[in-house]
């Protein structure tokens, strides 16, 4: 202890400067987006190839579950290719006109408020920002940065991710928000009362969007309250992904985006 005080006193100017340095910096990223986005492009390069080192040792460990998630993966995709006139529901075959790019996740966070997902391929990969990434299970979120040889994604569960759902049963469209508290669930508040719910419903990505695919499986609802002030909603969906376990998951990316962009764009402008 005494120790530790006399190296404070002797370095206090020093300390003093990277303690108004640190919270100067702060301040400009947190008012700032351009040099907050910079940053985090900046970053993402240099710590995922940290976090790919220690997840290529994990893999090693992890030999036997990843082959087995491989073959299964496998005999999902021969069952398509072999059946493909029984499978016309397949999401794969729906949706066509989107590309998917495999990867790897190599750094995940649940516990935060705002959590991020690094995985281990960029744009050298084809991916770019703005895709969107899913697994076989539901919708993982949307990729916000990228480098050369990875990829940093906006997780579904962050403050700022917000989903264009489906409600399978009927086609009824909402927004699909997560509140902060379980990764296992997320919330919808802008169903209005005169819509028949039952718990157990299935949740879906509309067709509103060119992040995701139609379809993808997102969750069922958990339960619900009508609140009477507004005349909508409280729904709870229980997530099918697992947030806390993920290990591969898909980038998607619509190979007609770029011209439904370019229309859309000029009816702004008219």
């Amino acid at each position: 202890m005494h120790n530790l005080i006399r190296f404070i006193k002797l370095n206090q100017f020093l300390l003093l400067f990277i303690l108004i340095e640190g919270f100067s910096i702060t301040l400009l990223l947190q008012n700032n987006s351009f040099q907050a986005a910079k940053t985090v492009e900046f970053s993402t390069q240099y710590t995922s190839a940290f976090y790919n080192s220690s997840s290529s040792f994990s893999d090693y460990l992890e030999l036997k579950e990843i082959n087995d998630y491989l073959i299964t993966e496998n005999a999902k995709l021969h069952s398509i290719t072999n059946n493909i006139e029984y499978f016309t529901d397949s999401l794969l075959i729906q949706n066509k006109n989107y590309n998917y790019i495999p990867t790897k996740v190599i750094n995940n966070s649940v516990n935060k408020r705002n959590n991020f997902i690094t995985l281990n391929k960029g744009s050298k990969s084809g991916i770019k920002n703005g895709m969107g990434v899913i697994t076989n299970e539901g919708v993982i979120g949307v990729v916000h940065s990228v480098s050369k040889n990875y990829s940093l994604v906006l997780s579904l569960l962050h403050k700022k991710a917000a989903t264009g759902i489906f409600l399978k049963k009927n086609m009824h469209t909402g927004i699909l928000k997560w509140q902060g508290f379980d990764y296992r669930t997320a919330v919808i508040n802008d169903l209005p009362v005169h819509i028949p719910l039952n718990k157990g419903d299935t949740i879906i990505t509309n067709s509103y969007s060119n992040i995701y695919p139609e379809g993808v499986n997102i969750g069922t609802i958990a339960n619900f309250k009508k609140n009477s002030d507004d005349g909508f909603y409280t729904i709870n969906i229980s997530l099918f992904e697992d947030f806390n376990n993920l290990k591969y998951v898909y980038v998607v990316n619509s190979t007609q985006s770029e011209e439904q962009l370019k229309l859309e764009q000029l009816m702004k402008h008219e």
